[in-house]
């Protein structure tokens, strides 16, 4: 009877000092003020929203961002991005460098600041 309270003690012990390997994964939301609604303000707040959020995501140790939406309201650009610290699937092509962010319903692309 010993000896199996010795091993339920040991198992319990090699149970609670394994940690399992956690990804750290966030949605940030941010918004930028937006002066009128020509192309060239309307990509300053983009560009503004989006810099703010992959700072705070570097910030949080999750270099690996996709923006996820981007919405021009009355008065600000909203953008929200998930950022995380995995490594982007093997089945998940890379995005054609050449090809223009947003093109196509829902692809990621690549944003270059």
């Amino acid at each position: 009877m010993r000896r199996l309270g010795r091993l339920a003690l040991l198992l319990l012990l090699m149970l609670s000092v394994a940690s399992p390997a956690l990804a750290g994964v966030a949605t940030i939301e941010t918004t930028a003020p937006l002066s009128d609604y020509s192309e060239q303000s309307i990509t300053m707040a983009f560009k503004t929203a989006v810099e703010t959020a992959v700072r705070g995501a570097v910030a949080m140790g999750l270099p690996r961002v996709q923006l996820r939406q981007a919405v021009v309201l009355e008065d600000m650009v909203a953008i929200q991005i998930r950022a995380t610290d995995m490594e982007p699937d093997a089945e998940t092509p890379e995005p054609d460098p050449d090809e223009t962010p947003g093109d196509g319903a829902g692809e990621p692309g690549r944003l270059d600041l």
